[in-house]
């Protein structure tokens, strides 16, 4: 993700920063809904369980929705001038989500279709069995994909927190649900996440020298060539994770799992902290936005938590 908003800057000017761009957003959204599943399981059949799980996760992600958006559209207002007007107006944008945001808010449509594809899923996965989850969740994506962007009051090119593109997540994250029940049963695993980059990097060249008429822009509803969103986020992610897991058992990669504790916030900073440095010329390239945009976030919110540890009192933090 982040490096998909480094490369934006040059898309326009170059034909493989454009084809890395789409072939990115082709699976990288996707993904984390998909593992969005990976962290259900069915409640009792009361509306009181339900209720506990609103409260417990998704009421916190709420929360820090709007505290962090209330941090970002501050910095936003200095960092690029922005006047008092303007800055009013970011608030009610952020209430209204989706594709009313941009600029360092860009990310947020995110949090809120995550937080509503949560509950769906559960109250599927709670209530009904496992034929008419999929059902419900393949008659929503077929719906979901089956229509351009939507505006709403003719004015904001998306309904309301993005709530329609619910349609589509549904069935991601079912499938990383389900899925991931059965992962551990899965042979042959290396075949399979050979045969899947194979193919991936096939499409990826038919979109580099062909243009492949495929595109899965889910903020603006952009999709082309629908039927492929639905396998190719699936077939990647499925190719991911075994590839993780292996790379896992040898030990290779502990250094990355501080970018694993640090997710919420690193997604919720790094366009801010991308901006700032985009302003550097010596600063600003892809490679440079990119790994900057990764570490500086991470430093921050390790140095925000170091802090709060602090000060706060141990059973608080």
């Amino acid at each position: 993700m982040v490096l998909g908003h480094a490369l934006f800057p040059s898309i326009k000017t170059s034909h493989p920063a454009s084809t890395l761009y789409i072939v990115i957003y082709w699976w990288h959204m996707p993904l984390f809904f998909i593992m969005g599943g990976l962290t259900l399981k069915p409640l009792t059949r009361n509306w009181r369980a339900m209720w506990q799980f609103v409260r417990e996760r998704i009421l916190p992600m709420a929360v820090t929705y709007l505290i962090a958006g209330t941090l970002l559209i501050f910095a936003s207002h200095f960092i690029h001038g922005d006047s008092w007007s303007y800055t009013a107006h970011y608030f009610v944008r952020m209430l209204y989500g989706g594709s009313a945001l941009n600029g360092d808010l860009t990310m947020m449509w995110f949090f809120t279709v995550m937080a509503l594809t949560l509950v769906v899923v559960e109250l599927l996965i709670t209530w009904l069995d496992t034929f008419t989850q999929f059902f419900i969740a393949v008659t929503m994506f077929a719906i979901g994909i089956s229509y351009g962007s939507v505006s709403f009051f003719h004015q904001v090119p998306t309904v309301p927190w993005t709530a329609d593109l619910v349609l589509m997540t549904t069935l991601w994250m079912l499938c990383g649900y389900h899925g991931y029940r059965y992962y551990g049963q899965m042979k042959n695993k290396a075949f399979f996440a050979t045969i899947i980059s194979i193919i991936f990097v096939i499409l990826a060249i038919c979109r580099f020298e062909w243009g492949l008429n495929f595109v899965l822009y889910l903020k603006t509803h952009e999709i082309k060539t629908p039927y492929m969103a639905f396998f190719v986020p699936l077939i990647v992610t499925a190719a991911l994770c075994i590839i993780a897991e292996a790379l896992y058992k040898k030990g290779w990669f502990n250094w990355l799992r501080p970018f694993a504790w640090y997710t919420v916030p690193i997604l919720y900073m790094h366009q801010a902290v991308i901006d700032v440095l985009a302003k550097v010329p010596a600063l600003d390239h892809t490679i440079i936005l990119w790994l900057l945009g990764l570490i500086i976030s991470l430093l921050i919110a390790a140095g925000w938590h170091q802090l709060v540890k602090r000060v706060l009192p141990k059973k608080s933090v």
